[in-house]
């Protein structure tokens, strides 16, 4: 469970890079689900579509989060070598290994990096001959308990929230993409105008932040956010959330 959620740094090391690849690598594949949870997505994703003794125990681990990211499949062939794959990639000179559990043919593995005794990033890894799961959370984490954070996160719930995350999220365009920090935004909707935009690193933290004009095209301008990855999020003035990848080249 823990391959979907990876943090990232504007400074990536080669470590961070393998990860970061791996997501990429597989995020398209079919066999896997895919989202990325701003913490304003995740607070207005319906909870309708979610067992409510599992939200709540979440928001009971959780509440502070910043962003999370997730990669799952709960009917997969190769759970075990994937799990193995990725647990190469965790940064040890970062992340401290918190918990590891073993039931069966189960592993459950979870990392988190500190900052003045805060935690302010967290990796959860699960794989078993048939599941896969990677989340990554970024944010100041009141962990409560790691074992029931563990145990909440098996493929299906995780898959779950994945795919509430989508169905919420309102879909907004951005081109070009990639671009050189310049790009025109477009989101049309008569009864509900863009607010403000945001753009989000791939650790999780937000970097840049802009109000908007109460219009369906406008072109932005970022001249000094460095190559790379980002999240952009658009938030309207009724609150709807939208998140997508952007990719700035100089």
């Amino acid at each position: 469970m823990l391959l979907a959620f990876c943090l990232f740094s504007p400074t990536l090391s080669s470590q961070h890079y393998a990860l970061h690849g791996f997501v990429e690598q597989h995020k398209n594949d079919q066999r896997f689900t895919y989202a990325f949870l701003s913490k304003d997505l995740f607070e207005v994703t319906p909870q309708s579509n979610v067992k409510d003794e599992d939200w709540k125990r979440l928001h009971n681990v959780v509440k502070n989060i910043g962003s999370l990211s997730i990669l799952a499949a709960d009917s997969i062939e190769n759970g075990l070598p994937l799990y193995k794959e990725v647990r190469k990639l965790i940064p040890g000179d970062e992340f401290a290994e918190l918990l590891t559990v073993r039931d069966g043919n189960e592993n459950v593995r979870v990392w988190a990096k500190s900052e003045e005794n805060i935690v302010t990033d967290l990796i959860l890894l699960v794989g078993s001959p048939d599941e896969f799961v990677l989340v990554c959370f970024a944010g100041n984490l009141e962990l409560g308990n790691i074992t029931e954070l563990a145990e909440l996160f098996d493929a299906k719930h995780v898959e779950q929230l994945a795919q509430t995350a989508q169905v919420a999220a309102i879909d907004f365009g951005i081109s070009p993409n990639p671009n050189n920090g310049q790009f025109n935004l477009s989101y049309s909707d008569e009864q509900d105008t863009p607010s403000q935009l945001l753009i989000i690193d791939q650790s999780g933290r937000q970097i840049s932040a802009l109000n908007l004009s109460a219009v369906a095209s406008q072109q932005l301008v970022f001249q000094d956010i460095p190559a790379g990855f980002y999240w952009i999020q658009l938030k309207t003035q009724k609150g709807k959330i939208g998140v997508k990848q952007l990719q700035i080249v100089k």
